[in-house]
């Protein structure tokens, strides 16, 4: 299985002896999820992303270099260039599906890496190929890690937030994604939808 970052590999016995080898996930993420609208649809994403406190000690140490508890930009360009790149075959834990077709994501901008209250963060935007319209195109997204390595979890309440004109009388749901199960089909992910007024 391939792991989320290339710096795990060096890790994994520290990650080891927190969790069990077997178990899964190994790394977790709170991730708070911006979506940019233009022309009363969704063209961006903005993610931040915290660790946990043991993959993320783990990232810090490989990564700051001068030892002062910071990332300075070099060592962000590194941390991008040695445990964030690789994502993109994962399209950035990023699912944007519309009916049955996942839409690929495989470019970021805006990436920054930073160390706050002691934790590993993440910051960074996913331009859509496309502009996505809630309502006539009736999206469903996920955050997820379909090999269960990671879990990405958004909050339950007011999952997202937008940076323009919100789409008017829509309403977040949570909901699980009973028909694609992840992680050896042992693994229901949770899929964020719109309810929207027609119109």
């Amino acid at each position: 299985m391939r792991i989320l970052l290339i710096v795990a590999t060096l890790f994994a016995g520290a990650i080891g002896m927190v969790r069990p080898v077997a178990a899964h996930p190994h790394i977790f993420i709170d991730a708070r999820v911006v979506f940019h609208m233009e022309g009363g649809k969704v063209a961006a994403i903005s993610q931040h992303w915290t660790f946990d406190a043991v993959f993320g000690g783990v990232v810090i140490h490989a990564f700051d270099r001068n030892r002062d508890g910071k990332l300075d930009a070099g060592e962000a360009e590194l941390v991008r260039r040695g445990a964030f790149d690789a994502l993109k075959d994962f399209n950035y834990f990023t699912v944007v599906r519309i009916g049955r077709e996942e839409l690929k994501l495989d470019r970021v901008t805006g990436f920054a890496a930073a160390v706050e209250d002691s934790r590993l963060t993440y910051r960074f935007k996913v331009p859509l190929p496309r502009p996505i319209d809630l309502r006539a195109d009736n999206p469903a997204f996920l955050f997820v890690d379909k090999t269960y390595y990671v879990a990405v979890e958004i909050p339950k309440q007011n999952p997202v937030t937008f940076a323009g004109v919100a789409p008017t009388g829509c309403r977040t749901v949570m909901r699980d994604d009973f028909e694609n199960p992840i992680y050896f089909d042992l693994v229901v992910p949770q899929m964020l939808t719109f309810d929207c007024p027609a119109g």
